[in-house]
């Protein structure tokens, strides 16, 4: 437990990976509408990036992650949270048997973009850029079909090639050359017809801000949707936030400025 002066109210799972968590709590942070330091959510970070990889896991049919997953929710949970967020899209793979031993409550980072999506659409495509683990998870599409939201999945096997080569980039710190590979993989999601992107990998929200062209798609973020939710369970007033697209219609021009740039 923490000292009694510490009153702790959402606990965060990061770590996975660790600029993606960087990414969620600067979110929070700048969402959050306060003026002082002692208006911002109390929250702790337990940082796990030993943890072993998940969509590795999910592709081979194996639960690797869940020991170690369980043990992060029970820390928090000893901690005394209110509430969990994890800033990791393909871990809510074992959202079920994590919430199973969890008193406080998991906020789904699912649940999350669907009601972010619902703020600023009422129908359209959408595609989803996200690990291979993610999509072979499904609940995307589950949460994603129940809402009444068309999916797009484009045919070009370079699609998903495009979005995974994107997402080791940010885990190697290379956030240029991930962006450059994000907007060659929206370009695809355009082209197959798509209104709408979900970033659904916190990975590729780290590089949101970075997408200055996306030729009139709708992007959705996944880890600013989750700071959202976060901020609404616990009675936090949100505001928007200069370089945070969330549900934003970007438009620009004909090209990406990227587009010479060479694929890692």
């Amino acid at each position: 437990m923490t000292d009694q002066g510490i009153s702790l109210q959402l606990g965060i799972i990061g770590g996975l990976g660790p600029l993606a968590s960087a990414d969620f709590y600067l979110k929070l942070t700048r969402i959050t509408q306060a003026v002082r330091d002692n208006e911002h959510v109390p929250a702790v970070i337990l940082s796990v990036p030993q943890l072993p990889d998940r969509t590795e896991a999910i592709l081979a049919g194996h639960d690797g992650p869940l020991a170690s997953l369980k043990a992060a929710v029970s820390t928090l949970n000893t901690l005394g949270v209110a509430c969990i967020a994890i800033p990791c899209n393909t871990a809510h793979h074992w959202y079920g048997q994590l919430t199973a031993i969890s008193r406080a409550e998991i906020i789904h980072i699912g649940d999350a973009v669907v009601a972010e999506t619902r703020r600023g659409l009422d129908r359209g495509q959408v595609a989803i850029l996200a690990t291979r683990g993610t999509l072979v998870s499904g609940f995307y599409q589950d949460r994603m079909s129940a809402a009444g939201f068309e999916l797009c999945f484009p045919a070009s096997t370079e699609f998903q090639e495009r979005v995974d080569s994107a997402i080791g980039l940010v885990k190697a710190g290379s956030i240029a050359e991930a962006a450059a590979e994000t907007g060659r993989a929206l370009e695809i999601v355009r082209s197959a017809g798509a209104d709408t992107a979900l970033l659904g990998c916190t990975e590729l929200s780290v590089v949101a801000a970075s997408l200055d062209d996306t030729n009139g798609l709708v992007v959705i973020d996944s880890n600013a949707a989750l700071a959202r939710a976060c901020l609404a369970r616990l009675g936090f007033a949100a505001q928007e936030a200069r370089g945070l697209p969330t549900v934003s219609e970007l438009r620009g021009h004909d090209r990406f400025p990227w587009q010479s740039a060479r694929r890692a």
